[in-house]
């Protein structure tokens, strides 16, 4: 855990000390050349874009280095795909789709092998550390790491050098090897100093400001946050500065210098505030509210506590918002006011609880995406194997026609000059024998292949009951630890039932009430949970028998009837006059129906209805659940069926929403054999259908003797 902690920190570390400004007019200059540039030289235009747009737009990056590959394709220029590769490999990776980064990394090395390109191939290993350190994966990290080192100094590329020390310092900072980390990173320093890399010198010393900062060498720290700094203004880096006034102010805060803390952190706001920088104007003002508020002025604090949290709500910054709310709900019990101070603190719960399920679904994520790259390093060794072996018999087959052409030249020779024939016969005899040779040695060396071969393969399987068996581990701590939550939470609501029986004033009922809401939401989500887990494993065979879909409708539109009443909500059923039959499990059916009526209620507004059908058409049944609600956006339908997607639309009664119920139902709706579709328009509510392949006619009567 302390490992993944670090591990994160850094991660966010760079995001933050790698977003400085942008020059606009490095970008308008390279767009203007673009129109008049040669083929070749266009090529390498898009590429500077892409590398210019990767940490603000990687979007950006990808699309303009696809444009360079299609240009070299296309055109079959005299250069190779490997930088262009890697830039589309960057862009994916700053983007958060590590699986799609490690594709295009393996092929920009492959491309630079075939190609001889140096550079590239050690950007492709670097790139490749990356990517496995983002996964956890530090071993193989650091061996990419060192083989991209070992590759940069043997051709003498000392920004590249440079890149592979800086990989390996923020890769020992992970591990808390901090005196590895800072040997790494100074031999960064050293080299950027040489090559005169202003950016770069900027961004380590601000890194080794850091490190010292954890080593509680404060000294040292202020001395590289002074030198960074000094750098920054050379340039006129207004971002930088700002950064690194917030970096000494947070310093001074430490050692609990707070009139010099004060200082440093107003020049870091004005200076982002004249920036436009909305993000780092946010990470500052809490930084001020912080040391306003130990310094005992509350009320100058609580401003620019409200300020973050106003801002917050643009840019999303959720562990900035929700300690700012933790501070502002401190004030105000301060203050005496109770009401807002619970107020402030059930926001900064709710933004907890949204962080925590953010971190799992990125836990999960990373999880998955792990086993994605070892099954796509898998099949890459399978196919390089096969390659070996492809080669291998393509040289025997080379040999054997040399051998071939050979005796053919010979008997050629005996029949025109059977006298010259005597005289070489010898020679042609020694000829044939090493011929000979060179066949049983390629023959054997195919044989030692083959065996090469089915050892991977063993270990391959292996290697594929080992995932098999961390998986079922996987599912195993997830039921544990679900079913270990879901207890206490079952206990507090069956407390607060208890509560609601004695006599209790408004304010208490209320919090109560509160406190009811909570569990009963973590007891769904919990639930949730454990039904993914249990569906997406579960393997019993269905339960196929005709289901009349008029009853079944019926009943769950008296199911749902309190719950829609308490929101004035109507659910109507229309097209039931006659009965619909379709051949299905209805366990399953049951639960796509809960899960869809109660998601129809739970984002509708008061005063809207409910419509429940079903339609017997000529081959199939279409069954249909619309509602008023807010509709799906174009964005939100790419992600509806995911699990732990929370999309644009909240729930108007303060219901708990996870993610997980529409997961759920395209798992149901897949294992019924059925499919099911979204029509939906922002603020014109939406309509899920169900299509059955077949309908099933209604059971024949028995009649009774």
């Amino acid at each position: 855990m302390r490992v993944l902690f670090f591990g994160l920190a850094i991660i966010l570390n760079c995001v933050y000390s790698t977003s400085w400004g942008q020059d606009l007019l490095v970008l308008d200059s390279i767009r203007s050349r673009i129109a008049g540039a040669d083929l070749e030289e266009r090529s390498h235009l898009y590429e500077t874009l892409a590398w210019e747009f990767r940490k603000s737009h990687p979007d950006s990056t990808i699309y303009y280095a696809n444009r360079s590959i299609e240009l070299i394709r296309n055109e079959v220029l005299e250069r190779n795909r490997a930088q262009a590769l890697n830039f589309v490999g960057v862009g994916y990776h700053y983007t958060g789709d590590n699986v799609k980064a490690f594709d295009f990394f393996q092929k920009a090395r492959d491309e630079a092998l075939e190609f001889g390109d140096s550079i590239q191939y050690a950007h492709s290993l670097n790139n490749l550390g990356r990517v496995y350190m983002n996964q956890g994966d530090f071993l193989k990290a650091y061996d990419h790491y060192q083989e991209a080192l070992s590759v940069f100094d043997s051709i003498r590329n000392a920004e590249g050098v440079g890149y592979a020390y800086k990989s390996l310092a923020e890769l020992h900072q992970t591990q808390n090897n901090l005196s590895k980390a800072l040997e790494m990173s100074e031999k960064t320093l050293r080299i950027r100093s040489e090559v005169n890399d202003i950016d770069g010198q900027i961004s380590i010393m601000a890194e080794l400001a850091s490190i010292y900062e954890r080593l509680a060498n404060y000294d040292k720290a202020f001395d590289y946050y002074l030198q960074a700094k000094v750098k920054a203004e050379s340039v006129n880096d207004a971002i930088g500065i700002a950064r690194i006034n917030l970096g000494i102010s947070q310093l001074y805060f430490r050692q609990k210098k707070n009139a010099e803390a004060l200082i440093y952190i107003r020049k870091a706001l004005n200076t982002a505030e004249t920036s436009k920088n909305e993000d780092l104007t946010n990470q500052i003002r809490l930084q001020l509210a912080k040391i306003l508020l130990d310094n005992g002025d509350s009320r100058e604090a609580k401003q620019h506590f409200e300020k973050v949290v106003a801002n917050s709500g643009i840019t999303r910054q959720l562990p900035l918002e929700k300690e700012a709310y933790l501070h502002l709900s401190e004030i105000s019990k301060n203050e005496g006011d109770t009401e807002l101070a619970f107020g402030y603190f059930t926001k900064y719960a709710q933004l907890s609880q949204a962080w925590s399920n953010a971190e799992a679904a990125r836990k999960i994520e990373r999880y998955e995406s792990r086993l994605e790259i070892e099954k796509k390093e898998r099949e890459n060794e399978v196919l390089r194997l096969s390659q070996a072996k492809n080669t291998a018999v393509i040289e025997r087959q080379r040999f054997e026609n040399i051998a071939l052409a050979a005796i053919t030249a010979v008997v050629g020779v005996l029949m025109i000059s059977i006298w010259y024939m005597g005289r070489k016969r010898r020679q042609v005899n020694l000829k044939l024998q090493a011929k000979n040779h060179q066949i049983a040695a390629q023959a054997e060396e195919i044989t030692s292949q083959n065996e090469r071969i089915n050892d991977q393969n063993r270990k391959l399987q292996k290697r594929n009951d080992e995932l098999a068996e961390l998986n079922n581990e996987k599912d195993t701590l997830m039921n544990i630890v679900a079913h270990d939550l879901k207890s206490p939470l079952n206990r507090i609501k069956g407390i607060t039932e208890l509560l609601g029986f004695t006599k209790l004033d408004d304010e208490q009922r209320n919090f109560v009430g509160l406190l009811s809401q909570i569990s009963e939401g973590g007891i769904h989500l919990i639930n949730d949970l454990l039904d993914v887990n249990a569906f997406e494993g579960e393997k019993r065979k269905l339960n196929l028998h005709p289901v009349d879909l008029h009853d079944m409708l019926l009943s769950k539109a008296k199911t749902f009837l309190a719950e829609g009443r308490a929101k004035n909500i109507a659910i109507q059923t229309i097209g039931l006059e006659s009965r619909v039959f379709v051949n299905t499990d209805d366990s399953y059916l049951s639960r796509i129906l809960d899960n869809l009526i109660s998601n129809a209620i739970k984002f509708s507004a008061k005063g809207k209805k409910v419509v429940l059908s079903a339609v017997q058409e000529p081959d199939h049944v279409l069954l249909k659940i619309q509602d008023e609600g807010p509709g799906f956006t174009e964005e939100d339908k790419k992600y509806v069926f995911q699990k732990f997607k929370r999309l644009s639309a909240r729930p108007t009664g303060g219901e708990s929403s996870n993610g997980l119920g529409l997961a759920i139902v395209k798992n149901l709706i897949e294992r019924i054999g059925a499919e099911v579709a979204l029509k939906s328009e922002p603020g014109l509510g939406s309509e899920f259908i169900i299509k059955f392949p077949q309908s099933s006619k209604q059971p024949e009567p028995v009649e009774s003797i």
